[in-house]
């Protein structure tokens, strides 16, 4: 990955657990309709969930009903993996029809990881890349404008979302606002600008046409600060 690409990871994650495929069938297989909410309390019977087909999407509910869109996940990926071992007050929304696998926690006991010690090992590599997201979109809020942040969505779509030689970003308008927690507006805003830049022709959810990928990774990296501080 070139410098210019440090900080900017896929926004869906896929293949991070596919070690797992040889041990589906110790699991339960299952399938959720589009925009099915999966939720359910933390206890003894509580799991996790290996994605065959589709996409889902881990958000945050607040108190005042709010909610706050933290990553997707797609095939080969676990979700509710987290809180399977720690309660955490999280929901999961299907974009599309899913099917997955359904592990139980119980299920992973000493005597699993002395006999699949690889994934094992995967699952934590895999929860240190949700991290890593986690801390990129932390620093991404805290250093960049609301215009650069959308730079900085479409430059990892051009990096982690390609099928063949299309762009699929597979995100509406309104999802890749959700994600980067600005109002659909400026999101709006900032693809005319890059429009009238010549840096894109178009977005939509089956396709992201760029135009000039060195501009938009240039856009990308450009920070608040560096924007605002005086010439030397």
């Amino acid at each position: 990955m070139s410098p210019s690409a440090r900080g900017v990871g896929p926004i869906i994650l896929t293949d991070l657990n596919t070690p797992w495929e040889r041990v589906l069938h110790l699991g339960v297989p299952v399938t959720f309709r589009p925009k099915q909410m999966i939720s359910f309390d933390n206890g003894d019977a509580s799991g996790f969930f290996y994605v065959r087909k589709g996409r889902v999407r881990l958000s945050y509910i607040s108190v005042c009903g709010q909610e706050k869109v933290l990553f997707y996940v797609g095939r080969g990926t676990f979700f509710h993996d987290i809180p399977a071992l720690i309660a955490s007050e999280c929901i999961f929304t299907c974009m599309e029809a899913t099917s997955a696998v359904y592990f139980s926690k119980r299920l992973i006991t000493l005597s699993f990881a002395r006999e699949h010690p690889d994934l094992i090992l995967n699952w934590v590599e895999s929860t240190a890349k949700k991290s890593n997201n986690f801390f990129n979109q932390i620093c991404g809020a805290g250093l960049f404008d609301s215009f650069a942040n959308v730079c900085r969505a479409l430059y990892s779509m051009a990096l982690h979302n390609r099928e063949g030689d299309r762009v699929v970003p597979h995100l509406t308008h309104q999802e890749l606002a959700s994600l980067l927690g600005i109002h659909r507006g400026s999101l709006h805003k900032a693809l005319s600008r890059l429009k009238r830049e010549g840096i894109i022709n178009e977005y939509s959810r089956h396709r992201l046409e760029i135009l000039d990928l060195e501009k938009l990774a240039a856009r990308a990296m450009r920070s608040d600060f560096e924007q605002t501080r005086p010439p030397r």
